[in-house]
Order: structure tokens, then C-alpha cells, then sequence
């Protein structure tokens, strides 16, 4: 196993309720737009209609129309008038007013990853959440407001926190499960997942079993996860399930494993794409593919930290977003095609860390298209969580409370 970063150890596998009903995405009637006080003509400045994101993907802008008959701007029936938050002056906890929830983060949690469901949404899924009573959920399951203007800091969630992950064949205590993100295929949710159990021997208590493919469950609302007693479908040594994306013709996914050799604090990850019958080719390199998993024969495309990073198409570009092991800023890597060649890395934030302690960092960065303004297409909404490295000052709650940060496109 490779540095195993404390933001991304245990959770305990939790089974619960499902998430609720589906929310509102598109609203039955036009939103008619005025273009000032008064205005009584549609005038020349043509204001921009927001188009809600479906399951994950980016929302979309389109011109508003000028309405004839009223002499107003009209948004099309589902969409909503474009707005932006001001600039803030403080750093973004994600769900820090969520009702009932006291604490996000600690042992267990990485950043938040998202999972999309059939019905449209985009559930964010916590490692762990503390309530007020004391109770602790894992793998729960949390919506931001789709409503919000953008750039907006999404500290309420519009569904209590709910565990959604259900182990095939009975909870077993000794067994955690870390969601790492979800895409779907064939009209179906798919749930890359890791196995982990727990193991006195180890400096971190626990060992990594392996990883796959699990599937969200509309009927249940949960992601079901297959029984850690079943061949995994790619041994430790590829690792797949670091950071995916959809094809251009959503037919396929590529997914990267990193659990190669690489340079101090990173590791080397390899590509596989997986179509939406589970069959998995690997990248040999030189444009070149084979249907196998056998880690040895694949090309390291990148490097990255341990677990999770982020690979999202923005911008006319691929921008693969990642944190080395224990590390304090958030970095970048671009290509044009998932199999590269990449960029070198180059610096795009600092993580926000508590200067309390100098043994802080930063890990799990997730890149939240759902949330990105399609007025700047360069921009990247990012999480990230904050773990402690042995550092003698405990802080507070909120100095290792997950962040959630708008990154500009370079100039």
C-alpha cells in the first residue's frame, strides 16, 4: 500500500433510509426576466438563462428571448436567470449550517464525491458526518441547493444526511467502504468503490482489500456494494477507481488507477476504459489498448496522490486536478486526450489550511461540474478535506472541515 493519507481510512459501512424524494429540477412555467425597474421594453442588454445541471454534468447558458408581448426577457421553461454571489471573504464549509450536523471530517472522510442518480441529481457523499445527538454516519449522502447563484457556498443541505451504502451479503463491522465517485453508463449509475478491513497490525488499522464497480440502486437509494468475499474485478496493483470520466459519446469511461511507482509523495496511475458492461481495456501507451488488467502491462499516463483526484473536461481542455500525499496546495495537469501526453504539474491554489498547526494538510480534491459557471468556462469548483499529520494543536471543528474553493483558469 502506498502512503495512506488520513483523510481517506476508515468508514464504517452503514446501512439507512434512502435519500428522499426526487427534488425539483425544472420548474413548469417560464421565469420572465425585467431588465431593470420600470423597463418597458426587453432593451439590448440580453440578459443569460441558466439551464440546471443533470446528474453531475455542467449546467448550461443559453441568451434569454424578448418577450413581445410583455416587453420582458424570457428564460425557457426550466431554466433560471443567471446569478453570481459576491466574492467571499471567508473560506466555504460545505454544509457547515446543514440541520442536525455538528461535524464533517476526521478519520475516515476525504473530500466530497459525487455520485448521480436517475432521476437528475448529484448527491455529495461525506466519509463521515457528525450529528448533534452524537451519532456518526458514514458514506452519507448530502445535496446542495441547485438554485444557488454561483459561487454561492452551499452550507445547507436541501436532504437530511443519509447513509447510502449497502454491503451484498450483511454489514460486517470489520469492513469499511470509501466511495470514490460515481458516473453513469447505459443508464445506469455506476459506483467505483474500495474495500477496506480492519487490521491491528497495520500502522493506519486497516488493510486495503481491493476495489470495483458497484451500482446505485434507484429503487433503494443506495449504492449497493458487492460482498468483499467476491473477485475484485483488478487486483492492488492497478487500483482503478482515482478519477473518472465519460467519453465525449458517453459509451464508454476512463478510469485511473494510481498505484504505480512514482516520484516522492506521488504515485504513477495507469488508464483503463470500461464500457457499460463492465469490460475493462487498459492503455498499453502509443495509442494502443488491450483487454486486460494486469497492471504490469499498462502505461502511467500521470502522477497523483494517494486515493482521489480529478480529471474534467473544461475550457477545451482536460484539466486533471490533484494534491501530492501530506501536501498543502492544489495542482494541475492538461491534455488535450485521456491518454495524454499531460502537462507538467503546475500550482493553482493553496489549500486553506489552520495555521495552528503545522503538520496540516490538504487531500481528496474533487472537481464539482455541477456547481461550475458556464460563464466562465475555465473555472473549476474544487473540494478538498483538511487531515492533521500529528500536529500537537487538536483546533477547532471548523479548522478541519472540508473546503470548497472556485479556482480561475490560468491567463
Amino acid at each position: 500500500m502506498s502512503i495512506f493519507d488520513r483523510c481517506w481510512a476508515v468508514a464504517l459501512v452503514l446501512t439507512g433510509t434512502g435519500c428522499g424524494a426526487r427534488t425539483g429540477l425544472l420548474e413548469s412555467q417560464p421565469v420572465l426576466v425585467s431588465t431593470d425597474a420600470g423597463a418597458t421594453s426587453c432593451g439590448s442588454s440580453v440578459p443569460r438563462c441558466i439551464v440546471p445541471a443533470q446528474a453531475c454534468a455542467a449546467p448550461r447558458s443559453l441568451d434569454a428571448s424578448c418577450d413581445e408581448a410583455t416587453q420582458q426577457w424570457s428564460c425557457p421553461s426550466g431554466a433560471r436567470l443567471y446569478v453570481r454571489a459576491p466574492e467571499a471573504t471567508t473560506p466555504c464549509l460545505p454544509f457547515r449550517h446543514a440541520a442536525g450536523v455538528t461535524a464533517i471530517g476526521g478519520w475516515g472522510l476525504g473530500s466530497f464525491t459525487r455520485v448521480p442518480t436517475d432521476d437528475g441529481r448529484c448527491l455529495w457523499i461525506a466519509g463521515t458526518v457528525t450529528l448533534s445527538g452524537g451519532e456518526v454516519l458514514n458514506n452519507a449522502a448530502l445535496e446542495p441547493d441547485p438554485n444557488l447563484p454561483f459561487g454561492a457556498c452551499p452550507d445547507k443541505s436541501i436532504i437530511p444526511p443519509t447513509p447510502i451504502v449497502t454491503l451484498e451479503g450483511g454489514d460486517d463491522p470489520s469492513i469499511s467502504v470509501q466511495i470514490n465517485g460515481g458516473y453513469r453508463l447505459g443508464g445506469v449509475t455506476r459506483v467505483l468503490y474500495r474495500l477496506f478491513q480492519t487490521d491491528p497490525s497495520s500502522s493506519v488499522g486497516v488493510t486495503e482489500l481491493g476495489s470495483g464497480i458497484g451500482h446505485y440502486d434507484p429503487l433503494t437509494q443506495h449504492v449497493v456494494i458487492p460482498s468483499p468475499n467476491e473477485p475484485f474485478p483488478w487486483g492492488l496493483d492497478l487500483g482503478l477507481g482515482d478519477a473518472a470520466l465519460l467519453s465525449t459519446d458517453a459509451t464508454l469511461a476512463y478510469v485511473w488507477g494510481c498505484a504505480r511507482p512514482g516520484p516522492f509523495l506521488e504515485q504513477g496511475c495507469e488508464l483503463a476504459r470500461i464500457d457499460s458492461s463492465d469490460s475493462i481495456d487498459l492503455f498499453t501507451g502509443g495509442g494502443s489498448w488491450i483487454h486486460s488488467t494486469d497492471a504490469s502491462r499498462g502505461a502511467t499516463v500521470f502522477t497523483s496522490g494517494t486515493w482521489i483526484s480529478s480529471v474534467v473536461a473544461a475550457a477545451g481542455a482536460l484539466h486533471h486536478v490533484y494534491i501530492v500525499d501530506y501536501g498543502s496546495d492544489l495542482r494541475r495537469q492538461t491534455a488535450t486526450d485521456a491518454t495524454g501526453p499531460w502537462s507538467g504539474a503546475s500550482q493553482i491554489a493553496a489549500c486553506n489550511l489552520p495555521v495552528s498547526n503545522p503538520k496540516a494538510f490538504c487531500a481528496g480534491p474533487v472537481v464539482h461540474e455541477e456547481i461550475s459557471d458556464p460563464t466562465r468556462p475555465g473555472e473549476l469548483a474544487i473540494t478538498y478535506c483538511v487531515g492533521n499529520n500529528g500536529g500537537t494543536s487538536a483546533g477547532t471543528t471548523d479548522d478541519y472541515w472540508p473546503r470548497l474553493v472556485w479556482v480561475a483558469s490560468p491567463p
